[in-house]
């Protein structure tokens, strides 16, 4: 069939463009939404970008490619990462199911062309679109929103699966962090001086003349942009052959935008009081720019996605990379990346994980598959039961690891649930989750680390070690109206979420203080301590190692055994007890700022434990033992119990609830705690009865 041509109407003043425009607006309305066809299982989609200036209306095409030709010289491609964002899905793009039609340019066009089907998309995606298409040529890409039908929970759970091979097969992954178009742009003042950053020769003149201070602070600002806080860019850089960053009009190569980040972090320290000192007059309101508390870096996601993409593989001798880390040290350690859905939790690091990139393991036979029909709870049952196994330990109980289930269901998501105590959520860690960390630390460090650490051996260690016995109900229990109600309320489904598992009783909490508060040690404290210090002496008593062991939970920063100088350290700290008998280490840390003194190293690590922990005493459940003294989680209350668990490290804080005849029916699991005397074994050599504990 012949196109057909247009010919100019004569005397009509209506441009040609104006009335292109007008057509392809009823076209826009009159186009239905696009439907995708099953993907055969062997098989990626592959989105072609049509060519375009960066305000006209954005044209592709989906194409199927199988998994053995992709990203060879027929089917080259780029992987976008970058960040769904806020907003809606209320940007159209056009979807051509003819991969060689053209987007619609002339009015003849409009006329010939069949229709174009809609998808829509999120406002950060469609700019990220208009940015990468090419005014000329058509721009191969793979983006996970447009590529995977999200409303096919079959095939999402196989695609998801693919990930590392469809960023490892890219010949290059496109990094769209967004953009702020306005007059006061942090973007284009940041990337403009990324170059500059990475030049050694200006080094001395950059960190030192303070014309430049607000060019670092505007490289700080997109630091703390979304995408460094989005988990699956983790698995995304870490995969890629190349990387390319796109924010706004700008860009530049990973490796640029990787060195300047290090730089940066490297002279944090030395910029910190200026970039404070800029801040307090550019954003007065933000934060308390006074307390410099507030302001670390340690848990920054950029800082994070550095070092772990730079240490995450190794190269092997046959030119192939293997995963240095585990999979639960991935979920755990990088915890404070977020995701839309929560299961991604452990989706997100999964093909990166060292039991993936060993496929003839046993352990990676039974690492969960994605399963999207799956709820949070049973994706995080699974997850939990599969570490317990693997690793012969109880510790993920009082890690602080899971993401909260979302307020509103997914296209996925078959039901909404509340999860059990014995799941600890991120946003309790020490620094919380995302942007949480720019406002300082909310609580003190882990007691039981990383999976890798081994800080304590409460359960024993060697021959003596008392291995978990443990055990997961599996049916779940049918609810009254389950046929009338939403698939998607909380309690359509309920789940025997119990879990069981086998430990001793060594005390009950008889006496808490409240949380202590912005590390101030209080004076109660102390005292139960053994500490009595009388000002009108002149000498300091000698410090009893109950107090200063228990005040740094008995281990250094790096979780090893105590140095030698802690107590003389703690002697001197005991001297800034103030009037009422409290120790305020903030105080004592403002005193000693910038000198890298033994009293200002025991200080920092005091308040890392004693951080928003109560101070608690128990009544041993063995006669004639002395009262048992640490710390527990915030919401300790008197009356529960210290439990040492087969399996786990550290003691743990039980809540019992009873049933009518006052019997203990069930636990709640408050969490981890430090009890002097009982972290290494110890309470196994006593009288101690086992019982299995009923968690709910």
């Amino acid at each position: 069939m012949n196109k057909l041509r247009l010919k100019e109407p004569k005397g009509i003043q209506d441009t040609n463009a104006a009335c292109v425009s007008k057509w392809a607006g009823t076209l826009r309305r009159l186009g239905d939404l696009y439907t995708y066809t099953r993907l055969p299982q062997n098989q990626v989609r592959l989105l072609l970008l049509k060519p375009g200036a960066f305000d006209d209306d954005i044209y592709v095409s989906l194409i199927s490619v199988n998994d053995a030709e992709l990203g060879n010289m027929n089917f080259p491609y780029s992987a976008l990462s970058y960040h769904w964002g806020e907003g809606q899905f209320d940007n159209v793009i056009f979807v051509q199911e003819d991969a060689a039609s053209q987007p619609l340019r002339k009015l003849e066009d409009v006329v010939n062309a069949k229709r174009p089907k809609k998808l829509k998309v999120k406002p950060n995606l469609c700019e990220a679109l208009k940015r990468l298409r090419d005014e000329t040529d058509i721009v191969p890409l793979w983006v996970d929103a447009l590529c995977i039908n999200q409303y096919d929970e079959e095939e999402l759970n196989e695609q998801v699966v693919k990930m590392a091979l469809i960023y490892g097969k890219a010949s290059k992954v496109d990094i769209w962090l967004g953009s702020d178009d306005n007059d006061n742009s942090v973007s284009d003042a940041a990337m403009a001086f990324i170059p500059k950053v990475i030049d050694a020769n200006m080094h001395e003149k950059f960190l030192g003349e303070d014309v430049y201070v607000k060019s670092w602070a505007s490289l700080f600002e997109l630091l703390k942009w979304s995408w460094f806080s989005r988990r699956w860019v983790i698995q995304e850089l870490a995969l890629a052959r190349h990387a390319v960053v796109h924010c706004g009009k700008h860009r530049c190569h990973w490796s640029t935008f990787q060195t300047a980040i290090a730089i940066f972090c490297m002279h944090f320290t030395s910029l910190k009081p200026k970039l404070m000192n800029y801040f307090k007059t550019t954003q007065p309101d933000q934060w308390s720019w006074d307390d410099d508390s507030v302001f670390e870096i340690e848990q920054l996601g950029a800082k994070l996605l550095v070092e772990m993409t730079a240490t995450l593989f190794r190269p092997k001798k046959n030119g192939s990379r293997e995963s240095t880390k585990g999979l639960e040290t991935l979920v755990c350690s990088l915890s404070g990346f977020d995701t839309s859905d929560p299961r991604d939790t452990i989706n997100a690091l999964r093909n990166i994980s060292r039991e993936l990139n060993r496929p003839e393991s046993e352990i990676a036979r039974l690492v969960p598959a994605p399963d999207y029909g799956k709820d949070l709870f049973e994706v995080y049952r699974d997850f939990v039961e599969w570490v317990i196994n693997s690793s012969q330990s109880l510790d993920i109980l009082c890690r602080f690891w899971a993401l909260k289930e979302r307020k509103n269901p997914g296209p996925t998501t078959p039901r909404l649930v509340e999860l059990p105590s014995y799941i600890q959520f991120v946003e309790d860690s020490a620094w919380g989750k995302g942007e949480d960390m720019f406002n300082g630390r909310q609580a003190g460090d882990s007691f039981v680390g990383l999976p890798d650490d081994h800080n304590y051996s409460a359960s024993g260690q060697g021959v003596s070690y008392e291995v978990p016995v443990f055990k997961f109900p599996r049916s779940p229990i049918a609810s009254a109206g389950d046929g009338t109600r939403s698939s998607t309320a909380p309690t359509s489904v309920k789940h025997d979420m119990s879990l069981y598992v086998r430990g001793v009783v060594i005390g009950t909490i008889s006496f808490r203080t409240d949380p202590f508060p912005d590390g101030i040690i209080t004076k109660d404290c102390l005292q139960r301590l053994g500490w009595s210090f009388d000002r009108s002496v002149r000498e300091i008593p000698e410090v009893p190692d109950q107090l200063w062991q228990t005040l740094v939970a008995d281990r250094d920063p790096q979780g090893k055994s105590t140095p030698p100088w802690y107590r003389q350290a703690c002697q001197y700290l005991l001297t800034f007890q103030s009037n009422n008998g409290h120790i305020n280490i903030d105080k004592v840390l403002r005193r000693t700022k910038g000198q890298r003194t033994l009293v200002q190293a025991y200080s920092e690590r005091v308040k890392a434990v004693t951080w928003n922990r109560s101070f608690i005493e128990g009544a041993p459940s063995v006669e004639g033992h002395d009262p048992l003294v640490g710390f527990a989680p915030p919401k300790t209350e008197q009356g529960d119990i210290i439990a040492i668990l087969y399996g786990c490290s550290v003691p743990v804080i039980l809540r019992p609830t009873y049933n009518g005849d006052d019997d203990v029916d069930e636990y709640q699991f408050v969490g981890e705690a430090y009890i002097y005397g009982k972290m290494d074994g110890e309470a196994l050599d006593e009288c101690h009865k086992k019982q299995d504990f009923k968690l709910i």
